[in-house]
């Protein structure tokens, strides 16, 4: 009785008109009428406790009344419209690119900073050939022979490395060392040479840096989702963003529509996250690579906004009890469906690593029929697919820009079971960590090959004063680098001169026209030879990548550039004999750093796999570098790292003498991970000693 009693005042309320209920006047009569019945309420209070339970419900029921906006404006008439759906997804929209607007400005700072040191300012943008008459530039071909690192190596050096060679290996590795010195550089050149004064140039330290108590738990990774803490939140942020924007003023009868023009209004936004270059990528320092992460899950949460929009309207007609009639009339609905129904099954990552060419080419086509079914199915709908077509086309205007085609000089190199591609008429353009994508055009790969790129990390240097041209090793692991080594190995009808690609190893070359394209990622808005110390940490084939960073150092010390005083490169193999063709390079470094009063190396060579035969036996009494240790096991990274951290901070000789130590890791994934969390645990104080700690990973696959 007494819960019939509440419902039917709360009935009664709610079906007085608004006129009767609400006024804009406070003192009309029906508002004094309900001011006695509070009061009366308040009289029988004590009275009995239905009285009690039915006036608390009358007078909470009023103090809703009284206290809606919502009401209070709707009965003077004065409620401002529900704003439609184009306008909330267009509010959604801005609101996305407010949030980007706000990155760039916050990354403005440290481009600024990269932009200003002269070794980064041209350099990354577009692959060139050597400056006409430049120093250590030479006359290139692709039949020149050219020693694998083309540099100058010291006498005693060089004894060292042909001490245990044959007479017609070493014969041919000391005539190669003369001709890159007659050809190439001065072997007198000291670096003296360079510029008198010594620069020291400053750093802008990241957000990361900046704010690393709270950083350190945002890196952490977690292993069930695939991404860091803060990626995760970042993710969870955006999906409830869009969420929202489903649910807001579309309840408790949801519209189907809204979720449409969500998903149409993110077109230009997931297009625009998966081209090479853009621009936003440009500003923030960050690779096409690394954007992929926000172009796969935008993906996600638009395919969450088109199966709401498509379900929906699907119940709403079979309500109605028009479904059979209303679907075929929708067939351009259907169509742009199908396309983005292609582009989200076939970009899983288990169609995407185990069929690339199918991921590649069912995404063109998805983008196609995504496009033409969204232009004609919604009347405004074409704006955005217009937009994302523009981002499309410009992107690959840039590509065409960024493409080369040149004749690469391909070698086998049996220990590493990679392929040594050489480009010697390539020599400027890119910088230490960035990679290309690279075709071939050969009857021997296939015509199909010509529309199948594949990235590689560069593992030379540009500009460098020796001459020295674009280097890539191709490791074999997939049919693609199977069928280039296998070529390299066989040394066709086309092959060129003879090459020395490490110690005792003269191998035959083969010529290959390739179509080189690039350069793209690398250490965005770190230049890392302004750091004070460098600790890098490279997995198997990521040893490219840990090369050309520590040659880059090299030579802006030499151009005196650098800040960089020690470098400690720490690499992880399963065979020790898998440092045999880089031994000459290594050396190489050794005698350019001995040069460098003020520049110290160590190479630390960790070898997972057990040996039958001693060192000395494996490598036949070849003289290794100094500076080069072999290590059986894995490395001790956390012990490794805080170690280094205490000889970086050795170096100062005042408070405000070292610019930092950058942490660079290159492996697969268990191994980035690692290395975040050791550097997550540095206390502030050690840190802070030593002017801050940046870390520069790059991950293995795409």
């Amino acid at each position: 009785m007494l819960l019939d009693m509440m419902a039917e005042n709360r009935a009664n309320l709610v079906d007085c008109p608004s006129s009767l209920i609400l006024s804009s006047s406070p003192s009309s009569d029906h508002l004094y009428s309900d001011k006695k019945r509070i009061v009366s309420a308040l009289v029988i209070f004590f009275s009995s406790p239905s009285g009690l339970y039915l006036n608390l419900d009358y007078l909470f029921s009023v103090s809703q009344v009284y206290h809606s906006p919502a009401l209070v404006e709707r009965a003077a008439g004065t409620a401002p419209p529900s704003p439609t759906n184009e306008t909330i997804a267009l509010y959604m929209q801005v609101g996305i690119w407010i949030i980007v607007l706000l990155l760039v400005l916050a990354s403005l700072p440290r481009a600024y900073q990269r932009w200003r040191h002269p070794s980064v300012r041209v350099q990354g943008m577009k692959l060139k050939a050597a400056k006409t008459g430049a120093r250590g530039s030479t006359k290139t071909s692709g039949t020149s022979n050219t020693i694998s690192s083309n540099a100058l190596v010291s006498p005693d050096a060089l004894c060292g490395l042909t001490h245990n060679l044959s007479q017609a290996n070493a014969s041919c590795l000391v005539d190669l060392v003369v001709k890159t010195n007659l050809t190439g550089e001065d072997p007198s050149w000291t670096p003296e040479d360079s510029p008198a004064t010594k620069r020291t140039y400053s750093r802008v330290a990241s957000w990361g840096s900046i704010f690393h108590p709270v950083y350190r738990y945002l890196s952490r990774p977690v292993w069930w989702v695939g991404y860091s803490v803060g990626l995760s939140l970042a993710f969870a942020v955006y999906t409830g963003t869009i969420s929202f924007g489903f649910l807001y003023y579309n309840l408790p009868s949801f519209n189907p529509k809204r979720p449409g023009w969500i998903f149409v209004g993110q077109i230009p936004f997931i297009v625009f996250l998966s081209t090479k270059n853009n621009l936003l990528g440009f500003v923030l320092g960050v690779g096409y690579e690394k954007l992929s992460a926000w172009h796969r899950w935008v993906g996600k949460t638009m395919f969450l906004a088109l199966m709401a929009h498509v379900v929906g309207y699907l119940i709403l007609f079979g309500q109605k009890g028009k479904l059979v009639a209303r679907v075929p009339t929708l067939y351009t609905g259907w169509i742009g469906f199908a396309g983005f129904l292609c582009l989200f099954l076939f970009s899983l990552p288990a169609v995407r690593t185990s069929a690339y060419r199918l991921f590649w080419h069912t995404h063109w086509i998805g983008y196609i029929l995504l496009f033409v079914g969204a232009s004609l199915h919604a009347n405004n709908a074409w704006f955005h697919a217009l937009a994302g077509t523009a981002i499309i086309a410009l992107d690959h205007i840039c590509r065409i820009f960024k493409t080369t085609f040149v004749t690469a000089n391909i070698t086998a190199i049996p220990e590493l079971k990679c392929t040594r591609i050489e480009v010697p008429q390539l020599a400027r353009g890119w910088r230490a960590g960035q990679h290309v994508r690279l075709r071939t055009v050969s009857t021997q790969m296939g015509f199909a090959n010509l529309f199948e790129a594949h990235p590689f990390t560069i593992s030379s240097v540009s500009e460098n004063p020796r001459g020295e041209g674009l280097i890539l090793y191709a490791k074999a692991c997939g049919d693609w680098t199977d069928r280039l080594y296998d070529i390299a190995k066989s040394s066709g009808s086309t092959a060129g001169a003879e090459k020395v690609v490490g110690v005792g190893h003269v191998e035959q070359s083969t010529l290959m026209r390739m179509v080189m394209e690039g350069p793209y990622g690398g250490p965005g808005h770190d230049v890392i030879s302004t750091f004070s110390s460098a600790f890098l940490l490279v997995g198997g084939s990521g040893i490219t990548w840990g090369l050309s960073i520590v040659e880059e150092i090299i030579r802006d010390a030499e151009l005196q550039r650098a800040n960089t005083r020690l470098i400690h490169l720490v690499w992880v193999v399963q065979d020790p004999t898998s440092v045999m063709p880089f031994v000459l390079l290594l050396t190489t470094f050794a005698d350019r750093i001995s040069r460098l009063p003020d520049v110290n190396i160590t190479t630390s060579v960790h070898y997972t796999r057990a040996i039958s035969s001693t060192i000395d036996e494996l490598f036949q009494g070849t003289k290794l570098p100094s500076h080069m240790h072999l290590i059986p096991g894995r490395p001790r990274i956390e012990v490794m790292i805080n170690e280094f951290v205490k000889q970086t901070g050795a170096l100062a000789t005042s408070p405000e003498d070292l610019s930092g130590l950058i942490v660079g890791c290159c492996g697969p994934r268990g191994l980035r991970d690692n290395v975040e969390a050791v550097q997550g645990s540095l206390s502030k104080k050690m840190r802070d000693s030593i002017g801050g700690v940046e870390v520069v990973n790059e991950a293995f696959g795409w």
